[in-house]
């Protein structure tokens, strides 16, 4: 693990190319314009509009309308070879294929006349234009028929100085399964330096003026993905419906889209917010949110949002009811990055970056397997966008009487909110909090944010559970309970038996 797997925080094996299709060189070309070829077609220039739609006049100060960028790839070469962010999934063997694209245009930047008020009822005006280019890294099924339809299209989350896929390694399990396409987007300025120091052959064009551009690059990256030209980012899969998709800093942001963008935009159909704390990302220049941000409420587009137990008393004073097109979900042992992320970064940071160094903590980190309920998510989420159907709603974690935490049980177990059968049926502590860090490796510091989880002793395990068929009685419940109430699907609820099968409980 790497100082890039910290940026899932606060915020790969190698790319296969699409069966038969051939790849252009990405040698460095002028910074503004695409570096790589679109499939099959003479090279794009910079005021060509990408696979045959043509781009979108866009008046300053009329907000509405989203560009078509100029599309172009799939981005080969370069000095490492591969797309920075490279998923460490075999993808081939799950009918799976990466490639990266370019994209270009002109962002413009968003503003407003009057305060931003905690409703999020914001009205912005467009402001300054400018150009840009940026990438896109596109995981979509190789046969067509294998594609639900759905594209999950994630901000990638730059907190530790780098683009960070966070919630593919939280959910990419589900996305494979059910046919889903996934696109990360690099939208911010912190992301391009990173690509362009790690590899100037392949990213030496990509250039964003500043932040304030972000949004607006992100809905041309959906506006892009809406093509269906063979040659475009999707190889002519045929997008029915995309989710914005932002975890953490990538949430603050998302935050921000769904109350300023996401009313006039009109290029996702729902959002997911994972792990956003109370106040929104700055929309431009200095136009900070209040804190609380709350969600706007008439958007009419399904948004979820998803709140570990490290984020509940952050994110708190942001609380808003659930409605027709809003859910929250607390998930109680959860940590903002546990254990299974964090070991799965791994993989992919150490091939980006070997001498990168794992940060160290004094305590065991989180193994509550929040996967389960993200995988969760996602389904759920799409299934309220394509059919309507409304996800169930969950309870909220419980505060204690100082507000200084959430309200635990006597293993020290939070209470409340979703709750995983590892709470319910315990073997050990599991928080998201408490961590510290055991050295003064900067990435160490961040281990206030991976929770903790103390085993219970043999004595403890012995009484809660006299004999390994009573643990194993008790937890098929609760995992049967989470599944009834429509919190965890069939593929994980039969992982969960059978790690409860398999569990030495009680010891020895």
């Amino acid at each position: 693990m790497v100082v890039a797997v910290v940026a899932l925080v606060a915020a790969g094996a190698g790319s296969a190319s699409a069966a038969g299709a051939s790849a252009a060189s990405s040698k460095a070309a002028v910074p503004g314009t695409p570096t790589a070829l679109p499939l099959g077609a003479p090279a794009a220039s910079s005021n060509e509009a990408g696979f045959g739609a043509s781009a979108a006049s866009v008046k300053a100060g009329t907000p509405g309308a989203v560009d078509s960028p100029v599309v172009s790839g799939p981005v080969t070469g370069g000095t490492h070879g591969f797309p920075f962010t490279s998923s460490a999934v075999d993808l081939r063997s799950h009918g799976y294929a990466e490639q990266e694209y370019f994209f270009s245009g002109t962002a413009h930047t968003f503003t407003s006349e009057q305060p931003l008020t905690s409703d999020g009822r914001w009205k912005v005006q467009q402001g300054s234009p400018a150009p840009y280019q940026s990438r896109m890294v596109v995981r979509a099924p190789i046969d067509p028929k294998r594609f639900n339809g759905t594209v999950v299209v994630e901000w990638l989350n730059v907190t530790a100085g780098r683009d960070i896929d966070v919630d593919w390694d939280y959910g990419y399990n589900q996305l494979l399964r059910d046919g889903f396409a996934y696109v990360g987007v690099t939208a911010q300025t912190v992301g391009f330096n990173a690509l362009t120091a790690w590899d100037p052959e392949r990213y030496g064009s990509l250039s964003s003026p500043s932040d304030d551009y972000s949004y607006d690059i992100f809905s041309q990256a959906g506006q892009a993905l809406r093509s269906t030209d063979p040659r475009g980012p999707l190889r002519g899969l045929r997008a029915r419906h995309l989710i914005a998709d932002g975890e953490s800093q990538s949430a603050g942001r998302m935050t921000t889209y769904v109350n300023a963008v996401a009313p006039s935009a009109k290029v996702y159909d729902g959002y997911l917010i994972h792990s956003n704390g109370a106040t929104g990302a700055i929309l431009s220049g200095t136009l900070r949110p209040p804190t609380p941000t709350f969600l706007r409420t008439d958007l009419s587009r399904p948004v979820l949002n998803f709140e570990t137990e490290t984020d509940v008393l952050g994110h708190l004073p942001a609380r808003q009811p659930d409605d027709r097109f809003h859910r929250l979900w607390e998930a109680a042992g959860t940590a903002h990055v546990d254990n299974d992320i964090l070991v799965f970064m791994g993989y992919q940071s150490h091939r980006q970056t070997p001498q990168s160094i794992d940060p160290v903590c004094t305590s065991q980190r989180n193994t509550a397997p929040q996967s389960y309920l993200f995988d969760t998510a996602y389904a759920a989420l799409r299934s309220w966008v394509v059919s309507g159907k409304l996800p169930p709603t969950a309870p909220r974690m419980q505060i204690n009487a100082a507000g200084t935490d959430v309200a635990r049980d006597s293993f020290g177990n939070g209470l409340g909110g979703i709750r995983l059968p590892q709470l319910e049926v315990p073997t050990a502590t599991l928080t998201g909090v408490g961590n510290t860090a055991a050295d003064a490796n900067p990435t160490s510091a961040f281990c206030r944010l991976f929770g903790t989880t103390v085993p219970f002793d043999a004595a403890t395990l012995a009484k809660l559970y006299p004999t390994h068929n009573a643990y194993v009685r008790a937890f098929t419940a609760a995992t049967r309970k989470l599944a009834a109430q429509g919190f965890l699907l069939p593929d994980n609820e039969r992982a969960a038996l059978f790690a409860a099968e398999q569990a030495p409980v009680p010891a020895g």
